[in-house]
């Protein structure tokens, strides 16, 4: 009879006791035996006899001993690094089974735009608050970058392209970038007939870039894309900012269709060229791959991916 569990993974008798791992990572981390087992409140013995059956287990000498001192061999530093994320993903792993059943509680800390609440995604935070009276939310309404783990934030709401691709990303929605003008605008200079008459009008840049010029890329169904190289007569790095530009009469600019389109059911700005518009934008909910989705922040996840749909 073959003996195929070499070619389908690890069996749980090949793999090393996860008690021992943990205890040997933390003899490591305190750099003595004594200082582990007083952190983690087991006896001296325990800690030696349980580094000693990695070792047996494992076939190497991870830790080199002196009557003086401990310090890592080649294979125990190796050995650490590995061991480091094994003792992280059994505490993540914990804290979210402590948590599954639990009634969504205590602070959930999230960041999106504000045309974002603007098109109801405020509204679905409201209302996963006033359903669950333990649960206290913060809104962070802001078009600036944010760093969620350095500023400690649980979820964000982003549109377009991710600076960081280590965030754990869930797409709710899309929307095409389009182009709008003030009526006042287009009553003064006439509507343009192609992406090319758009040299004539006066345009409203997207970001705050080095140098004057800026790009749009154009495209209309199947046909191939066109660049439009302009100078901008203002540039903002804000959504809400260039519809404020647009609806003064400053010039043309893109928004993500769902704004511009409720600018012109307000009558305070009009379609230009609907046919053409710039690449399609991800709208997506984006969290820390390294920390857990605690009940609180997983309702808010459901509620957008079933809800913010319709939205945009």
């Amino acid at each position: 009879m073959i003996d195929n569990r070499s070619k389908i993974g690890p069996t749980v008798d090949r793999l090393p006791p996860v008690e021992a791992v943990v205890i040997f990572t933390r003899v490591a981390e305190t750099g003595s035996f004594t200082a582990a087992a007083r952190a983690m409140g087991v006896p001296l013995a325990t800690v030696s006899k349980r580094v000693a059956e990695l070792e047996d287990h494992l076939g190497v000498r991870l830790i080199a001993r002196t009557t003086r001192r401990s310090s890592l061999t080649e294979p125990g530093q190796r050995f650490l690094i590995h061991g480091r994320l094994i003792v992280d993903a059994l505490q993540r792993a914990t804290d979210e089974a402590a948590h599954a059943a639990a009634e969504p509680s205590g602070r959930l800390r999230l960041t999106l735009s504000s045309v974002l609440v603007e098109a109801g995604l405020g509204a679905i935070v409201a209302r996963i608050a006033a359903a669950n009276p333990k649960l206290r939310c913060e809104i962070d309404v802001s078009d600036r970058y944010v760093d969620l783990v350095a500023e400690g934030y649980d979820l964000a709401v982003r549109v377009g392209q991710l600076k960081d691709s280590s965030l754990i990303r869930r797409r709710i929605g899309s929307t095409e970038a389009s182009m709008f003008a003030a009526p006042s605008l287009i009553a003064r200079l006439g509507m343009p007939s192609g992406p090319g008459d758009l040299t004539g009008y006066p345009l409203i840049g997207e970001q705050i870039a080095p140098g004057e010029n800026q790009i749009w890329t154009l495209q209309r169904q199947a046909q191939k894309p066109m660049k439009l190289t302009f100078k901008p007569r203002l540039s903002a790095n804000s959504v809400r900012a260039i519809a404020d530009a647009i609806e003064a009469g400053l010039g043309v600019g893109r928004l993500p269709t769902f704004v511009g389109r409720r600018m012109v059911a307000e009558g305070t700005a009009v379609q230009v060229l609907p046919d053409w518009a710039g690449p399609t934008l991800d709208i997506s909910l984006v969290h820390a791959a390294n920390r857990g989705v605690l009940p609180g922040v997983r309702l808010l996840i459901d509620a957008f991916t079933r809800e913010a749909g319709a939205l945009f």
